[in-house]
């Protein structure tokens, strides 16, 4: 039989805390979570008043988080420029209530189209995001792929960050940012050819 769960419901606690201040990340796990991350959703207004959030490829550059986009055929950009107000979540898998940690960041976009600073911010994104392409010839026609005419930055500028460690909402924080808990989604639904990087599927 399966050890009992030492995670608490507290009824009255779940309903009062202050998702602001009752259960923040450790600063250690902050900085790991906010600079390698995968994930990150980016959460602007639009003209006609909705909010609209995307998810989003991102880097850090001078402790701000960095997102690469088109003018013109994204309206995020026209939306941010009349009203740069926004907000980013970067989180973990979540997959277990107990280990979900995520952070969120208000604050001002401000876009860049410099050349020389796209090409770093790109360079960055490949990095982090394209880690199976290993030759310089199939990073380079990445490359061109994403650093386009019609590209652009964003830099979300922060005004406000929070962040929350669900696990000590519920009394049982655990250290770390990843435990690989999604593992039982990829047992559940991915093919197996799909589990090896270096073979290509149809």
């Amino acid at each position: 039989m399966a050890e009992a769960s030492d995670v608490r419901f507290d009824p009255i606690r779940l309903e009062r805390l202050n998702v602001r201040t009752d259960y923040p990340m450790e600063q250690d796990e902050f900085e790991l979570l906010y600079r390698e991350s995968a994930y990150c959703n980016m959460g602007h207004v639009n003209k006609r008043g909705y909010p609209v959030v995307t998810p989003m490829f991102y880097v850090i550059k001078n402790d701000n988080i960095m997102m690469s986009t088109i003018k013109n055929y994204r309206l995020k950009v026209g939306c941010l420029m009349e009203n740069p107000k926004m907000s980013v979540a970067i989180h973990n898998d979540g997959t277990n209530v107990r280990h979900q940690k995520a952070i969120l960041v208000m604050g001002q976009a401000k876009i860049h189209d410099d050349d020389a600073f796209m090409r770093e911010i790109h360079w960055m994104i490949i990095d982090k995001y394209f880690f199976e392409l290993t030759t310089d010839e199939e990073r380079e026609v990445a490359f061109e792929a994403v650093h386009t005419p019609l590209r652009c930055i964003i830099e979300v500028i922060p005004e406000k960050i929070f962040t929350w460690d669900l696990g000590k909402m519920l009394h049982a924080h655990d250290d770390g940012v990843w435990y690989g808990e999604s593992q039982k989604l990829i047992n559940k639904y991915m093919q197996q050819a799909h589990l090896d990087l270096s073979v290509s599927v149809d």
